[in-house]
């Protein structure tokens, strides 16, 4: 990993579900909860079709809290190749 660089996941599911994922997955970091999709919303990854579903997204925040990278996907499936995302993290911190 990056030096300088934490990670963390936002979920719209409850808790329990997420540290059930942090098992099952054994994530190397903490999964928080936004059931109401509050963050989700803010940060403008929330579509409206389908009953409502967030995309999957990675935003790189500097320490300063601006924005370094981002990448939003069209589906739950789409995401961004490794070398790209961590070409964006050496790049954000």
């Amino acid at each position: 990993m990056t030096a300088g660089v934490d990670l963390a996941g936002i979920s719209v599911d409850p808790v329990e579900n997420n540290h059930a994922m942090v098992a099952k997955l054994l994530l190397p970091f903490p999964l928080l909860s936004d059931p109401e999709g509050r963050v989700i919303k803010e940060w403008g990854v929330w579509s409206d079709g389908d009953g409502g579903m967030a995309k999957p997204a990675i935003f790189a925040v500097r320490s300063d809290r601006s924005v370094g990278w981002t990448y939003v996907g069209r589906d739950f499936a789409d995401r961004p190749p490794d070398d790209d995302l961590f070409a964006s993290l050496r790049g954000a911190v």
